[in-house]
């Protein structure tokens, strides 16, 4: 079973995450266990606007610093 992160954990994740290049299917929180998972696709369910790479860059920036440590 995959380790649950906390928020701070969650968020040096993040920000790392979007220096790198990812498949179309790779969503930022993978490894990150299912609560924080689907805490972001909550999220990004109800919040998520844009329409390019770069956009969600800064969405996931955004949450990332969002996360209480």
């Amino acid at each position: 079973m995959q380790k649950e992160m906390t928020n701070k954990e969650v968020k040096e994740h993040l920000l790392e995450w979007v220096k790198k290049r990812h498949g179309i299917f790779a969503w930022p929180t993978d490894a990150c266990g299912y609560f924080q998972h689907m805490k972001f696709v909550k999220h990004r369910n109800t919040n998520w606007n844009g329409t390019t790479d770069e956009e969600f860059k800064q969405f996931v920036i955004d949450y990332a610093n969002s996360l209480e440590e």
